[in-house]
């Protein structure tokens, strides 16, 4: 995987031995999204999922040193190449936390002639220091960990 900060954004990049169609079923089915979308040592657990656009989905991510609870609500959904969505941190009642800062997130997904298909996940935030603090609580070690998951998920698929 490949990090790249842009002042405010935090641009991930990751080649997968799949499908374009495969990453984004993983993306917007329930039952496959909760297999993969945490760190490792983590378990997703979905309340409310409706990937299209216009839609919201409500989880939690519970890992040993706590249980994070997100609201994302999605903007533009074009099956399989795209998913524009924000997010924002919740209580464990699925009210947004005003205090914290959503983050605008936006995964293409392309699929190229070698049987591989990338990943380009850009997060947007508020401003660079916001970046700067996500670097800095272990997003980068968080999304690698995250994407092995995905990789072994998809080699089921």
């Amino acid at each position: 995987m490949t990090v790249q900060v842009k002042e405010n954004k935090i641009i991930f990049t990751r080649d997968f031995n799949t499908t374009a169609q495969n990453i984004f079923k993983a993306y917007t089915d329930r039952a496959l999204f909760e297999q993969w979308f945490h760190p490792q040592g983590a378990k997703t657990e979905v309340f409310q999922f409706n990937v299209q656009t216009g839609g919201h989905a409500f989880f939690a991510i519970r890992a040993p040193q706590g249980t994070s609870y997100t609201v994302t609500n999605y903007n533009e959904v074009k099956e399989p190449i795209l998913i524009d969505y924000y997010d924002y941190f919740a209580d464990k009642d699925g009210n947004i936390d005003e205090k914290m800062a959503g983050m605008h997130n936006i995964i293409h997904i392309e699929e190229k002639s070698d049987g591989l298909t990338t990943i380009k996940s850009i997060a947007e935030l508020p401003d660079p220091k916001a970046a700067q603090q996500l670097l800095d609580m272990g997003v980068e070690e968080g999304m690698n960990s995250t994407f092995d998951n995905l990789e072994t998920l998809l080699t089921k698929l």
